[in-house]
């Protein structure tokens, strides 16, 4: 497996794997009896086409659930890919930028033969488009989407019928984040995204996430949905007083259980 000392793969379900780049960043590959999916394409620091195919021979579709930077990076080493219609015009745009940022504060040794000084997102041909209602077969493998603003508003989930693996992108991180600081947060749209998964529930055995390991809990996604319910009606009090962390303006920050949100003052309007 050509793990470039860089990617670490957990296969946490039959022919389903979790590739993650330095600790943080969260894709998979999927294996069907015809062809394989690979979701997402973290920084793009190492070789991640050359890490799926050391894993399987078969022919591997790409898509993004949604085309943040820590999502595009590996993009470009496929000829063309699958996105929401909303992210199509995001996929040629230079994204480098943030990811430059998280190069130069890196500690730990980088691949071999990598530059981080020319280092760049390089952009993405779009294929086809991704939305609610599409469905796809990998053969004997199929796969829902669903359409879930709140993150972004070019997000999408998908539901593996076979394996009960629900794939969320940035949505619903358990044990984390909830992620309403950045630009394209828009908080009127995240309970209804997550009420629409919250349905799904009895299907998921799997919740995957862009920055978090597998979880076999789906009972959160509705903890998530009624909590920022409670957050837009102003029934929650903030865990902390308002703050800036490294790289984003300033958050309001709510703290459940099993999760938190940070939120900013433009994810409100």
């Amino acid at each position: 497996m050509e793990t470039q000392n860089w990617y670490s793969v957990q296969e946490f379900a039959p022919g389903s794997y979790q590739i993650t780049e330095a600790g943080r960043y969260k894709m998979f590959l999927f294996l069907g009896r015809d062809k394989a999916l690979a979701v997402d394409g973290g920084l793009g620091v190492g070789n991640l086409r050359k890490l799926h195919e050391s894993i399987t021979q078969l022919p591997i579709d790409f898509i993004l659930t949604h085309t943040h930077w820590d999502h595009l990076g590996g993009g470009h080493q496929w000829p063309k890919v699958g996105v929401h219609p909303i992210g199509k015009d995001q996929l040629a745009k230079d994204h480098t930028a943030r990811a430059q940022g998280f190069i130069q504060n890196w500690k730990d040794p980088l691949p071999a033969g990598f530059d981080p000084k020319s280092f760049t997102i390089k952009p993405i041909t779009f294929g086809w488009t991704l939305k609610e209602g599409d469905s796809f077969d990998l053969g004997g493998r199929r796969f829902r989407v669903y359409d879930i603003p709140g993150h972004s508003p070019d997000s999408i989930a998908l539901l593996d019928e076979r394996e009960g693996v629900l794939v969320t992108g940035d949505l619903v991180k358990p044990l984390d984040c909830l992620y309403l600081q950045v630009p394209t947060a828009i908080l009127r749209d995240y309970a209804p995204s997550l009420r629409k998964l919250e349905k799904l529930a009895k299907e998921v055995k799997w919740i995957c996430s862009g920055h978090t390991n597998p979880f076999n809990d789906a009972s959160i996604i509705g903890e998530m949905a009624r909590f920022m319910e409670e957050i837009e009606a102003g029934t929650h009090e903030k865990s902390k007083k308002r703050f800036a962390p490294p790289g984003w303006g300033e958050v309001d920050e709510y703290e459940a259980k099993r999760f938190k949100v940070w939120i900013g003052d433009h994810a409100r309007k």
